[in-house]
Protein backbone atom coordinates (compact mmCIF):
# COMPACT_ATOMS: atom_id res chain seq x y z
CA UNK A 1 0.00 0.00 0.00
CA UNK A 2 1.37 3.40 -1.00
CA UNK A 3 0.40 6.42 1.07
CA UNK A 4 1.21 10.07 0.49
CA UNK A 5 2.27 12.27 3.43
CA UNK A 6 -1.24 13.57 4.13
CA UNK A 7 -2.71 10.05 4.17
CA UNK A 8 0.12 8.79 6.39
CA UNK A 9 -0.39 11.65 8.86
CA UNK A 10 -4.09 10.90 9.17
CA UNK A 11 -3.47 7.13 9.39
CA UNK A 12 -1.03 7.78 12.25
CA UNK A 13 -3.57 9.96 14.10
CA UNK A 14 -6.23 7.23 13.75
CA UNK A 15 -3.73 4.59 14.89
CA UNK A 16 -2.86 6.71 17.92
CA UNK A 17 -6.55 7.11 18.73
CA UNK A 18 -7.16 3.33 18.46
CA UNK A 19 -4.25 2.57 20.76
CA UNK A 20 -4.76 5.19 23.44
CA UNK A 21 -7.51 3.69 25.46
CA UNK A 22 -8.14 1.96 28.73
CA UNK A 23 -8.16 4.98 31.02
CA UNK A 24 -11.22 6.55 32.53
CA UNK A 25 -10.69 9.62 30.32
CA UNK A 26 -11.14 9.90 26.58
CA UNK A 27 -8.54 12.34 25.29
CA UNK A 28 -9.34 13.76 21.87
CA UNK A 29 -6.76 13.39 19.09
CA UNK A 30 -6.58 16.52 16.91
CA UNK A 31 -4.66 16.83 13.63
CA UNK A 32 -3.55 20.44 13.26
CA UNK A 33 -4.43 22.86 11.85
CA UNK A 34 -7.79 22.51 13.52
CA UNK A 35 -10.48 24.79 14.85
CA UNK A 36 -10.89 22.55 17.91
CA UNK A 37 -10.41 24.60 21.06
CA UNK A 38 -11.45 22.29 23.88
CA UNK A 39 -11.16 22.88 27.57
CA UNK A 40 -8.78 20.50 29.29
CA UNK A 41 -6.23 18.30 27.56
CA UNK A 42 -6.03 17.16 23.92
CA UNK A 43 -3.39 15.29 21.95
CA UNK A 44 -2.27 17.35 18.95
CA UNK A 45 -0.64 15.73 15.92
CA UNK A 46 1.20 18.28 13.76
CA UNK A 47 3.14 17.69 10.55
CA UNK A 48 6.49 19.49 10.74
CA UNK A 49 8.26 18.24 7.63
CA UNK A 50 8.00 15.61 4.91
CA UNK A 51 11.05 14.65 2.87
CA UNK A 52 12.90 12.04 0.83
CA UNK A 53 16.63 11.76 1.47
CA UNK A 54 18.74 12.27 -1.65
CA UNK A 55 21.71 10.18 -0.44
CA UNK A 56 22.35 7.29 -0.34
CA UNK A 57 20.34 6.30 -3.45
CA UNK A 58 18.59 3.46 -1.56
CA UNK A 59 17.10 6.05 0.81
CA UNK A 60 14.96 7.39 -2.06
CA UNK A 61 12.71 4.37 -1.67
CA UNK A 62 11.18 5.89 1.46
CA UNK A 63 9.69 9.16 2.64
CA UNK A 64 10.04 10.47 6.19
CA UNK A 65 7.47 12.55 8.01
CA UNK A 66 8.57 14.52 11.05
CA UNK A 67 5.53 14.92 13.29
CA UNK A 68 5.07 16.62 16.65
CA UNK A 69 2.78 14.78 19.08
CA UNK A 70 1.77 17.05 21.96
CA UNK A 71 -0.32 16.39 25.00
CA UNK A 72 -1.47 19.98 25.43
CA UNK A 73 -3.98 22.07 27.32
CA UNK A 74 -4.64 23.05 30.90
CA UNK A 75 -4.87 21.10 34.12
CA UNK A 76 -7.34 23.08 36.19
CA UNK A 77 -7.82 20.52 38.95
CA UNK A 78 -6.40 17.25 40.26
CA UNK A 79 -8.75 15.48 37.84
CA UNK A 80 -7.24 17.50 34.96
CA UNK A 81 -3.74 16.67 36.19
CA UNK A 82 -4.67 13.00 36.35
CA UNK A 83 -6.07 13.13 32.79
CA UNK A 84 -2.89 14.82 31.52
CA UNK A 85 -0.56 12.29 33.17
CA UNK A 86 -2.65 9.37 31.92
CA UNK A 87 -2.62 10.79 28.37
CA UNK A 88 1.18 11.20 28.50
CA UNK A 89 1.61 7.65 29.83
CA UNK A 90 -0.71 6.26 27.13
CA UNK A 91 1.27 8.03 24.37
CA UNK A 92 4.51 6.68 25.90
CA UNK A 93 3.16 3.14 26.07
CA UNK A 94 2.06 3.24 22.46
CA UNK A 95 5.22 4.83 21.03
CA UNK A 96 7.48 2.45 22.97
CA UNK A 97 5.92 -0.56 21.24
CA UNK A 98 8.68 -2.70 19.76
CA UNK A 99 8.95 -2.61 15.93
CA UNK A 100 6.15 -0.04 15.67
CA UNK A 101 4.80 0.35 12.12
CA UNK A 102 2.23 2.60 10.56
CA UNK A 103 -1.19 0.94 10.27
CA UNK A 104 -4.12 1.47 7.96
CA UNK A 105 -7.61 2.04 9.38
CA UNK A 106 -8.29 -1.71 9.56
CA UNK A 107 -5.19 -2.16 11.74
CA UNK A 108 -3.02 -3.89 9.16
CA UNK A 109 0.61 -2.78 9.09
CA UNK A 110 2.00 -0.78 6.17
CA UNK A 111 4.95 -2.82 4.82
CA UNK A 112 8.37 -1.16 5.04
CA UNK A 113 7.12 1.55 7.41
CA UNK A 114 8.33 2.41 10.89
CA UNK A 115 7.63 4.85 13.68
CA UNK A 116 10.26 6.10 16.13
CA UNK A 117 10.18 8.94 18.66
CA UNK A 118 12.40 11.36 20.50
CA UNK A 119 11.12 13.06 23.64
CA UNK A 120 11.62 16.72 24.46
CA UNK A 121 13.67 17.28 27.59
CA UNK A 122 11.62 20.37 28.43
CA UNK A 123 9.21 20.28 31.36
CA UNK A 124 5.68 19.19 30.51
CA UNK A 125 3.84 20.95 33.32
CA UNK A 126 4.27 24.71 33.67
CA UNK A 127 2.68 26.94 36.27
CA UNK A 128 0.31 29.42 34.70
CA UNK A 129 1.54 32.90 35.75
CA UNK A 130 -1.99 34.31 35.68
CA UNK A 131 -3.75 31.63 37.72
CA UNK A 132 -2.24 29.79 40.66
CA UNK A 133 -4.86 27.04 40.39
CA UNK A 134 -3.97 26.12 36.79
CA UNK A 135 -1.02 24.38 35.19
CA UNK A 136 -0.40 24.54 31.46
CA UNK A 137 0.40 21.17 29.91
CA UNK A 138 2.71 20.89 26.90
CA UNK A 139 4.34 17.47 26.60
CA UNK A 140 6.04 17.27 23.19
CA UNK A 141 7.72 14.46 21.34
CA UNK A 142 8.96 14.29 17.78
CA UNK A 143 7.89 11.20 15.87
CA UNK A 144 9.59 10.09 12.66
CA UNK A 145 7.31 8.05 10.41
CA UNK A 146 8.99 6.33 7.47
CA UNK A 147 6.80 5.10 4.61
CA UNK A 148 7.69 3.60 1.25
CA UNK A 149 7.55 5.93 -1.75
CA UNK A 150 5.92 5.07 -5.00
CA UNK A 151 9.29 5.43 -6.74
CA UNK A 152 11.24 3.02 -8.92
Amino acid sequence: MRLNSFEALNAFAKQLERNICGSEFHTKIVVTPSSVNEKGVVIKVSLLKTFVQAEPPAARASRTLRVRVSVAGTAESMTGLKQATEAIEAVDNFLLTKNLRLETEDGSGVPNSRIIQSISKEDSFIDNPDLTAVQDVQDDRIVLITIPTGGD
